[in-house]
């Protein structure tokens, strides 16, 4: 809640009408984010930061009471990540678990600890890695691939859901650094600018779609770096 996309969406949600807004991260608020609440509360928001790991099932159980008891609880957005790249025969099962438990224990801890309140939105935000691949990115891969099926679960239940497989973004997030964002403009994935990505989330959230992939690419640039693309299920018509 207090990383680069968190603030960004929080201030997009504030931007639209959102007037409770609880930001949860394991540590403090840095000068930086504490600028940007205090920007949110001069515009009539209530901003309510807590400090705790969304792993754990008995933090986030503590939160969602307080949560609970301050402020209407319509809606979820679960962005929490960490990236440990490496070659597969180098991702120990340590470097897996770091990987994969913001994702998956996060956002299975936000899943049950809610499923008897009456949210508008259950968003995860997960990453077009789980959908073509990555290389090094293994362990990523898969911990957004649970979110994927996370989202088709409850829709499955009747319950509000979407896992946005988000492209690289520049400004914010784990992606957002030279070596790996150029690294992916030059076979064909551009980045998505904030703007872009909050416009997109705004869209998304009124349409049914449990999954849905926002990407700028070029196609045509992706198979010349990856001959093997056509092939690839995802792009079969």
């Amino acid at each position: 809640g207090l990383g680069g996309l968190g603030l960004v969406t929080a201030q997009w949600m504030v931007e639209h009408g959102a007037r409770h807004v609880a930001l949860v991260a394991r540590r403090p608020p840095t000068a930086a984010a504490t600028a940007v609440i205090a920007r949110l509360e001069a515009k009539g928001a209530r901003v309510r930061t807590f400090q705790a790991d969304v792993v754990s099932q008995s933090d986030m159980a503590r939160v969602l009471s307080e949560v609970r008891k301050e402020m209407p609880l319509r809606g979820i957005v679960h962005a929490a990540a960490h990236l440990d790249d490496g070659l597969l025969r180098h991702l120990d099962r340590q470097r897996f678990d770091a990987v994969i438990a913001p994702k998956v224990h996060g956002a299975w801890n936000l899943h049950n600890l809610t499923v008897n309140d009456r949210l508008d939105f259950f968003v995860m935000f997960s990453s077009i890695a789980s959908l073509i691949g990555s290389p090094g990115q293994g362990n990523y891969a898969a911990a957004n691939a649970f979110l994927d099926a996370l989202a088709h679960h409850r829709s499955v239940l009747g319950m509000p859901a979407l896992s946005i497989n988000w492209g690289p973004w520049s400004h914010v997030g784990g992606a957002d650094r030279p070596d790996r964002g150029g690294r992916l403009a030059q076979i064909g994935f551009e980045s998505i600018t904030p703007e872009q990505g909050m416009n997109a989330l705004g869209t998304l959230l009124f349409q049914s779609a449990p999954q849905v992939a926002v990407v700028p690419v070029s196609w045509s640039n992706v198979r010349k770096a990856y001959p093997s693309v056509a092939q690839w299920p995802l792009l079969a018509r």
